[in-house]
């Protein structure tokens, strides 16, 4: 079964919060168990390291769930009274708050790091499909060349989850999908031709967010006008504004070429 990547997103990140509490829960036990290795410093070293390791993994939000559960864990089973939240020494309360303390520190600067990496990763296989995908725009003749080719090869270069364009030509808004049409097809082009109909230029139906599909204007301050809509969790703002450039540098010449816009729409 296919699931939305928001989905998919979501299942991930459960996962590995239950992967996190799973390992601190499995370390409470053992060390329990085996009573010499179960000393407080011991454990609270093993907890970290579980912490550091989910914030690299998952993110801030997973390693700040581990951390509070961590922390509780700490609290319950290694610091006197055992068996009970209600600390009685001002040492130990000073241990805790420091535990504590420092699992959200080590949280936030490894999240952010791993971030900035995947950040930086992402970065890089966007210029690779705008570089892959400039080469197959031009090497297409205009004859050959739909949008709802465009809209295709978008989704296949760029694994994106959804892509269409739509031009405002002829008295109405065109809609190109490169993919079967769907439900999230069908109100992307319904949202279009209502803002339109209530007199909204691009920009404010740019501004929209349906459905997790962002817009770039196509052939800005020209006409025709063009919408590209864009569904991922992938590439930057900045990335569908240039591949929205790139489509424009052929869509005066698909218009021109005196195609039809209702022979290629989906």
């Amino acid at each position: 079964m296919n699931f939305p990547s928001t989905y998919q997103s979501i299942l991930k990140k459960s996962g590995q919060v239950l992967l996190s509490l799973g390992a601190i829960l499995c370390t409470t036990f053992i060390t329990l168990k085996f009573g010499a290795i179960s000393s407080a410093p011991t454990v609270a070293f093993i907890f970290l390291i579980i912490i550091l390791l989910s914030a690299y993994f998952g993110n801030f939000l997973v390693a700040l769930t581990a951390s509070i559960v961590a922390t509780l864990c700490f609290d319950y089973f290694y610091l006197p009274p055992f068996g009970t939240f209600n600390i009685t020494a001002f040492p130990d309360w000073i241990a805790l708050a420091a535990f504590l303390l420092t699992s959200i520190i080590i949280s936030r600067l490894t999240a952010s790091a791993s971030e900035s990496r995947e950040k930086a990763a992402n970065q890089d296989t966007a210029l690779i499909g705008l570089k892959t995908f400039g080469k197959w725009l031009l090497s297409i003749s205009v004859e050959r060349l739909t949008l709802s080719d465009i809209a295709g090869e978008c989704v296949h270069i760029f694994s994106l989850d959804y892509c269409s364009i739509h031009v405002y030509g002829e008295g109405k808004w065109h809609h190109f999908t490169g993919a079967a049409a769907g439900d999230i097809f069908k109100n992307v082009g319904n949202q279009i031709d209502f803002n339109h109909d209530h007199h909204a230029d691009l920009s404010e139906i740019v501004d929209e967010n349906m459905l997790g599909v962002r817009y770039a204007k196509i052939n800005e301050g020209a006409a025709p006008q063009g919408l590209l809509a864009v569904k991922t969790d992938t590439l930057t703002t900045e990335a569908i504004e240039a591949l929205a450039a790139m489509v424009a540098l052929r869509l005066v010449e698909i218009i021109k070429s005196n195609k039809s816009f209702t022979a290629h729409s989906v």
